[in-house]
């Protein structure tokens, strides 16, 4: 009787041991298979979203072919909630907030950049100055125009 209670716990325990590593190396690839794919999918920083202090030398130019399309957002209240992504919807370029004044330029063959109030912001698609929204209203721009 004792004989048995001790299989059944080191067996127990042995089950046990064998999910935790189970999990961990799938735990390891998830994370590393993410890494690399973050790695080598992430925008260059310096190309997707430049700095204000940078916006005034790279609106002087229009967006270079190799860039493709280019969005100009910039925050005229304290804070704008804003989302970018590009070329699909799920390929997410920046999902964050914005402070007052705080503005920023997103390049990318294909972007989609919602808004949750439109009156709040500042959008140039492509060298255009977009018309603003009405308050509360939440507004997608895409870059290039969508045809309709």
């Amino acid at each position: 009787m004792g004989l048995a209670r001790i299989a059944i716990a080191v067996l127990a325990v042995s089950l046990a041991l064998g999910l935790v590593i189970v999990g961990g190396v799938s735990l390891w690839g998830a994370l590393t298979k993410d890494a690399s794919k973050t790695a080598s999918t992430a925008p260059d920083p310096s190309s997707s979203a430049v700095a204000p202090s940078d916006t005034a030398k790279s609106k002087r130019s229009a967006p270079s072919a190799q860039s493709g399309n280019e969005i100009d957002v910039q925050c005229l209240v304290a804070q704008c909630q804003i989302y970018v992504a590009g070329p699909s919807a799920t390929d997410v370029v920046y999902n964050g907030s914005l402070a007052h004044g705080e503005r920023r330029q997103f390049t990318g063959t294909r972007l989609i950049l919602q808004v949750d109030d439109a009156s709040t912001v500042s959008v140039v698609v492509n060298g255009q100055q977009q018309a603003r929204g009405r308050h509360g209203q939440q507004r997608t721009y895409h870059a290039p125009a969508k045809q309709q």
